[in-house]
């Protein structure tokens, strides 16, 4: 703009110095044009600054998360909370929700693969910034369920929403997809692939393009190629990584070190495959954490987080991957950071909202973690754990009202996911525990010991179910379920000591000692 400026200025000038002497004008006139031009030049470098000329014509200069430093987020989190409690939903993003791809292959054992592409044009959507993008764990709430796409939408808050199916048959895939407006209950845009398997990564690139043209998106070239970025063109290792993430979402023992082993035969695949290396991290980092406490396990996820970071040091999930290994690692400072700079490049991404929420509780910072939560309960509204975290926070603050409307909205959300999977044995020991909480002593005493009868082998079951009975006072009955949690892998030391749940037993020895045995 500046140079652009100087260009008309000395125009003008030069125009002028021709001009004006045969006109017979006053000598300081020229003089005039001068000074007006050297005047207004800073007048219009500065609005070069403030303002944009974009494709909805002048507009205001964003604020670029990207460029800015993670050490530049640590904001006062009470005047962020207010902000965001009086911000109106932005009006100029579209509204998206990616339900579950149906698998029509005729055997359950392809869900996986189904479920895995849905989730990964869902990934592709969630990078673009003009998008509102409904979370994984909001979308794939109605999955297997009869979809009646307004009362989604309206479930989801979203404008259109997509669907679809995959046909998966040796090495041929068949998918349909269609996006739906909501309003108007008209097909925006629809499409068959057959093809061979190698080519899933291209029907994915298509999808994500062709949903943007449909709702008249405007891209940068770098948004352009974030949605075409192919995270590895080697088939199988996809197909490790696809199943690896399905072990993963099962929370349980097992199937966590199955999900370790897919990701490392994706890697195997694909030694720069960035995902499976964020996926491996924390894969690790959640098994120290909840299942079996280990050092090797902490190095593990420090190692594989480096790594994803080092193949792609602009992917959001890499950053929050890092920070949960620093996590783990008890490097809280720099697990902040890595979180920080996640909810930058990706303010869609549901992870570093609720793990850095979960950070700030275990160090005892309530006030910023009920803001984090909030976020990540606005970036999945389906998810009935941001809100069952956010009623612990408030509990130490000490609001008591805000606590009381947040468990009672957690206990809904949680009454609505065992309407989807009646054997949901987590949904179950949060539930329970919301209702001691709430004084319904019979009815948290019958959901704690359903949970326990469904998975006593869990850590994370019986801690949880510990939580309950010490809200009810069953002090010798918590602290039995505490130390077989802890004989199981719970690991979380930092949390247990937190835990507005286990209040009661915090003066007690046999908590202390406990607390002790978990370094």
């Amino acid at each position: 703009m500046a140079v652009v400026y100087a260009a008309i200025g000395w125009v003008m000038v030069e125009v002028a110095a021709t001009v004006l002497p045969p006109l017979n004008v006053p000598a300081w006139s020229l003089t005039l044009i001068i000074v007006l031009v050297a005047l207004g030049f800073p007048f219009a470098v500065v609005m070069a600054w403030l303002f944009d000329l974009g494709p909805r014509g002048i507009e205001r200069t964003g604020h670029d998360p990207v460029a800015t430093k993670p050490t530049q987020l640590h904001v006062d989190v009470g005047q962020a909370r207010r902000k965001h409690q009086a911000s109106p939903r932005d009006e100029t993003r579209r509204s998206i929700a990616v339900l579950a791809f149906v698998n029509m292959s005729g055997d359950h054992d392809n869900e996986y693969f189904s479920d895995g592409i849905s989730e990964e044009i869902l990934n592709l959507l969630v990078k673009l910034p003009q998008l509102q993008v409904a979370s994984r764990t909001s979308s794939f709430f109605f999955k297997g369920k009869e979809i009646d796409i307004p009362m989604v939408a309206a479930k989801l808050d979203v404008g259109t929403v997509l669907e679809g199916s995959v046909r998966r048959s040796g090495n041929r895939v068949r998918i349909t997809a269609q996006l739906i407006d909501v309003a108007s209950d008209s097909t925006l845009w629809a499409e068959t692939y057959d093809r061979e398997l190698q080519d899933v990564f291209a029907i994915q690139d298509d999808i994500a393009q062709s949903i943007v043209d449909a709702l008249k998106v405007t891209l940068s070239p770098k948004e352009r190629r974030a949605i075409q970025y192919v995270a590895t063109a080697d088939v199988g290792a996809y197909d490790d990584y696809l199943r690896g993430r399905r072990y993963f979402y099962s929370w349980n023992r097992r199937d966590s070190m199955r999900a370790i082993e897919m990701y490392e035969r994706a890697i195997d695949k694909d030694p720069k495959y960035a995902a499976a290396w964020a996926g491996l991290a924390d894969a690790y980092a959640m098994r120290h954490r909840f299942m079996e406490p280990s050092p090797g396990h902490v190095a593990n996820a420090m190692r594989a987080s480096e790594r994803a970071l080092q193949l792609d040091p602009d992917s959001a999930e890499a950053h929050a991957s890092r920070g949960l290994a620093l996590y783990v690692s008890r490097q809280f400072d720099l697990a902040e950071r890595q979180f920080e700079t996640a909810m930058m490049l990706n303010p869609n991404l549901f992870e570093p909202y609720f793990l850095y929420g979960a950070i700030c509780s275990s160090r005892g910072n309530f006030e910023k973690a009920a803001w984090l939560f909030l976020r990540a309960s606005e970036v999945s509204p389906a998810d009935y754990l941001p809100i069952v975290y956010l009623s612990q926070a408030y509990s130490e603050m000490g609001r008591k009202d805000d606590e009381r409307k947040a468990r009672q909205r957690a206990i809904g959300l949680i009454e609505r996911a065992l309407e989807a999977n009646p054997g949901d044995a987590r949904a179950r020991y949060m539930g329970a525990a919301n209702f001691a909480t709430m004084g319904e002593r019979d009815k948290a005493i019958e959901w704690a010991n359903l949970a326990l009868q469904s998975s006593d082998d869990e850590p994370m079951v019986c801690y949880n179910a510990a939580c309950t009975f010490a809200q009810l006072d069953e002090h010798d009955r918590a602290m039995d379920l505490l130390e077989r949690a802890a004989e199981l892998g719970w690991g979380a030391r930092a949390w247990m000591e937190n835990d507005s749940d286990l209040a009661s037993l915090r003066q007690s020895p046999r908590f202390q000692k406990l607390l002790a045995r978990l370094g």
